[in-house]
This record gives structure tokens, sequence and C-alpha cells, in this order.
């Protein structure tokens, strides 16, 4: 991928929640951080923070996308997002001060800090986090349910993108609507596959649960 901005900013405008000039984090805070720190941000780090540093409604209802001035260093790993419960950081690798988009890594915060490997690369898990936070909060309509025993969807097929999995996780996006499967036990209650959603209306709840055959955990109510 060459052009960060320009993707972080298709998924803002596909979610229906277009990037603004307030969304940004002026690049002198970024310097400012960097100075602090001794190190450079990777431009896939850096671009997202130019652009979306400030936004709130995919950046904050789950996990939060720290302040530059709250950024720290561990391991050679820039800490740049935290779990709502503090349990789990997120950083970027800085032991390839040339790469535009190093891998990502998930710290269990213990003492020190038990890192290991997202399997994914920067910008990759910036486009996974902005669909996993629209299922728990960002986008204003939400419900989930068993997947299907049986089923021929294909969500590539039906015009979804396929943003990778991270977790075990795989998420898809399409315009105003995310979706994130989750394996059985990836929650201890989790028995089959679920389909977790988000979307900008009710509306296109109910329809993509008409579409894909589900039966929701909550009644979709319609204006």
């Amino acid at each position: 991928m060459n052009n960060f901005r320009s993707h972080y900013r298709s998924l803002f405008k596909a979610f229906g929640y277009p990037l603004t000039p307030r969304t940004a984090i002026p690049s002198k805070q970024i310097a400012k951080a960097e100075k602090r720190l001794g190190m450079r941000v990777p431009k896939a780090l850096r671009d997202y923070y130019l652009i979306a540093g400030r936004e709130r409604r995919f950046n904050q209802p789950y996990c939060r996308l720290l302040a530059p001035n709250k950024w720290f260093v561990d391991k050679q790993h820039l800490i740049f997002m935290e779990e709502y419960q503090n349990v789990l950081w997120w950083g970027v690798s800085l032991r390839n001060p040339r790469s535009d988009d190093p891998q990502i890594s998930q710290g269990l915060n213990l003492e020190p800090i038990s890192w290991h490997s997202e399997r994914c690369k920067c910008s990759v898990f910036l486009t996974f986090m902005l669909c996993y936070q629209g299922i728990n909060g960002g986008f204003p309509y939400l419900n989930s349910a068993d997947a299907p025993d049986q089923t021929n969807y294909r969500f590539e097929r039906q015009g979804w993108a396929d943003h990778g999995e991270v977790g075990a996780v795989r998420a898809y996006s399409r315009k105003n609507q995310v979706v994130c499967l989750m394996p059985p036990g990836n929650l201890l209650f989790m028995q089959k596959l679920r389909v977790v959603t988000g979307a900008k209306t009710q509306r296109l709840i109910k329809s993509l649960g008409d579409e894909i055959g589900l039966t929701w955990d909550s009644p979709t109510t319609l204006p």
C-alpha cells in the first residue's frame, strides 16, 4: 500500500462518517512525541494520526487510540492503543526504522509487558480495528447472531471488502456497514461462529439479517 492517507480516508467515507480537518493531529504534536521518545513514527501510523488522530467515534468506543503525548516505548514497540480495561496494549515495531508499515504486536499488561505478534502490518491492523470498533459502539446500530449451519453466502461476492484477520476474528465492510466473524471459543459462551454487525441505520441491520439468513439476538425495530 503506497497511499495510507487515501486508504484511511476512503474507509471513514465508506462508513458514512468522513474525516474533517478537526479529526487531524497536527504534525508538530507527533514531532514533539518523537523527540521525547527518541524515535521516528512509521509512516502507516503517522499518516493515520495526521488525518484521524482526533476522531472519536471509531478511535475510542472500546479500544482507545492514545494521543501522542501518551505514547511510550517498550522493548522496541511504540505503544499507541490500549484496551478499554487497560489489560492489553498494542504497539508497532520499531526494529526496522526504514519500514513504512511494520508489524503490530499485542502486549499483555503485566510487569514486564508480555508481547506476541498480531501477524499483520500496521495499516492492516488499523483497518481491522476500525471495523472492530464499529461493532463495539462506533456504529449506532449493532446486532449479532449465530451463523447459519449451512449457507452459500460469500461476503466477497456480495460487495464486501475483506480486511483480514486479527486474533482469529475476520472483518468485512460495505457502505455504512461492518461485519466481524468470531469463531467458536473466541468468548467463553460462544459455541458457534458468530456474526457481529454494525451499521449506520436500523434498516441496514434488518436487511443484512435477511440477506445472510440470520436470526438476530435482539429484535431489529424499524422506524
